[in-house]
């Protein structure tokens, strides 16, 4: 029978060492990169840290929300949505803690307002943080430092919330590993820490990244002096201060950043030393429940490396029962945050698709006002265009009139020209033969001085008529003159008597030329102007 017992209590053992691998095989994959993380110490002083967060200081909190919404005073109602978070990441609501920061950012960043968004994002940033969602909790910490930065800058808030700003990238960056910019934020805290009241406090949460900045460089009995002199300063707080027994919260951390280091030194004596001061030092804001999941996962691989398996196990269900409460995705109450369902982004997707639907919508107007202005200029344009081109042909059909009307004159004007011509060239023709005639039967003296007298009356016919050509076709001989440049005086007076329709006899006698020479003219006219044979001379000279 004992035998039996014996083989019975041996085979519990090996299902017990099993269960203990698998179990801690899938979750210490998952925290292994768990750092200290450490937010509460630089809130501003809020009643949500100075008590035991009793049911009196949320019910404040709701009713000034409540408040500030009826009087819609968006900065109080962002505060008092930070306020609501903190106040429920620290109570371990985490859901209601997302929707609220959410909330609170959306509200922030539609008010446009520095302050209120680095607020909103820092706390996004730590309730990301806590749930390893490490990306979304890097991306929060950027953006409010982004602020934060931009309104120290202006004298806007004091150094302590710039610093709280670099701590927590510091602390991102301790999660990431990222050596290089885990020590610059180091510094860049040490720097400010110097404008800050209890520097002292300050330098506890200081050393314990600079512990993990020289456990990176390989300096492990650095980092452990460093971790226990945070210790040291701590356990020698006066707890009757509120902001004393906040901060000794921080000993959670410290006693099981050194029990890890132990461990790994195989120091597990040590180790299990500092590992159950850490998981039975208090946590007044709740912020160590993870961290405090991992110690008892470490105690658990330690006492089961112990053989000390009842004990072991006890430990492993403690951190399972964390894990299952708040990190489970098969938790309804963990759904919305673990798959990171952010209400600001919520918020942010709402609001993009309702300024989607008025933009579609305006657009749509646009096109129509569009389509109503562009047919409105089609109508206006081809009136116009119809204006300017009736306009146009009434000038032109009153200019082809005025042409005509001064053409058909000019006509007139010639004709009479032409005819009085004529008639002159009659007159001084039979002029001509009466005083051929005196001459032949009479030559006294007063025969001789009247002959004088009509022959110089016939030297001047020429000049009356051309006087008279000019001034009726004006333009006429300058016209000609830019068709046929080299036309001479003689030539013009050619093309002038060739206008009027003289004929060939009629220009002999008014030019005193005889016939032939009219016709050798009128050739050399033809060979100037450079006219072809089947171009007549008098209409193209009547088209000038």
């Amino acid at each position: 029978m004992k035998k039996e017992l014996k083989t019975l209590h041996i085979s519990h053992l090996k299902k017990i060492k099993v269960y203990f691998f698998l179990i801690s095989t899938l979750i210490i994959c998952s925290f292994l990169q768990l750092q200290a993380q450490q937010f509460k110490s630089y809130y501003n002083s809020n009643n949500s840290l100075k008590k035991k967060y009793s049911d009196s200081i949320f019910k404040s909190y709701k009713k000034a929300f409540t408040q500030a919404s009826l009087k819609k005073d968006t900065i109080k109602i962002v505060n008092n949505l930070i306020n609501l978070s903190i106040y429920k990441r620290n109570n371990l609501d985490y859901d209601d803690a997302f929707n609220d920061a959410g909330d609170a950012l959306f509200l922030a960043e539609e008010y446009g307002n520095y302050l209120l968004q680095a607020k909103a994002f820092e706390e996004l940033g730590a309730l990301t943080y806590l749930y390893k969602q490490d990306d979304e909790a890097g991306y929060n910490f950027k953006k409010a430092h982004y602020y934060f930065k931009k309104l120290y800058k202006n004298k806007k808030i004091e150094a302590k919330q710039l610093y709280k700003s670099y701590y927590n990238l510091a602390l991102y960056s301790q999660r990431k590993q990222n050596i290089k910019h885990l020590k610059l934020y180091i510094d860049s805290c040490n720097l400010l820490k110097h404008k800050l009241k209890n520097n002292e406090i300050y330098d506890v949460f200081l050393d314990e990244k600079r512990a993990t900045f020289e456990g990176w460089q390989g300096q492990t009995l650095q980092s452990i002096t460093l971790l226990k002199k945070s210790v040291s300063t701590l356990e020698n707080l006066d707890v009757t201060k509120l902001n004393h027994r906040i901060s000794k919260s921080f000993l959670l951390i410290l006693y099981g950043r050194i029990g890890v280091i132990y461990m790994a030194m195989g120091e597990l004596d040590l180790a299990k030393s500092y590992f159950n001061k850490s998981v039975t030092s208090e946590d007044i804001c709740g912020e160590g429940i993870f961290y405090k999941a991992f110690i008892y996962e470490k105690l658990a691989n330690l006492l089961a490396a112990q053989k000390n398996y009842k004990k072991a196990f006890e430990y492993r269900e403690k951190a399972n029962v964390i894990y299952n409460t708040y990190l489970n995705p098969r938790n309804d109450k963990n759904q919305g945050f673990l798959t990171i369902r952010n209400r600001y982004k919520d918020q942010l997707n709402k609001k993009n698709a309702l300024l989607n639907k008025q933009s579609l919508e305006l657009a749509e107007q646009r096109q129509e006002t569009l389509r109503l202005r562009i047919f409105f200029f089609i109508i206006l344009f081809t009136f116009v265009v119809l204006f300017f081109l009736v306009r146009s042909r009434i000038k032109t059909l009153k200019y082809q009139k005025k042409e005509e009307d001064s053409k058909a004159l000019l006509d007139v004007k010639n004709s009479e020209l032409t005819t009085s011509t004529l008639q002159l060239i009659e007159r001084e023709e039979v002029i001509k033969m009466l005083s051929d005639h005196v001459k032949k039967n009479n030559l006294d003296k007063g025969t001789r001085t009247l002959l004088k007298s009509i022959e110089k009356r016939s030297v001047s016919l020429w000049d009356a008529f051309n006087n008279r050509f000019i001034s009726q076709n004006e333009g006429f001989y300058e016209r000609l003159q830019d068709k046929a440049p080299n036309l001479s005086a003689a030539d013009l007076k050619i093309c002038a008597l060739i206008k009027l329709n003289f004929s060939g006899k009629e220009m002999a006698y008014l030019l005193g030329i005889s016939l032939g020479s009219v016709h050798v003219a009128r050739h050399r006219l033809r060979k100037k102007m450079n006219l072809s044979r089947d171009v007549n001379l008098t209409n193209f000279i009547n088209s000038i």
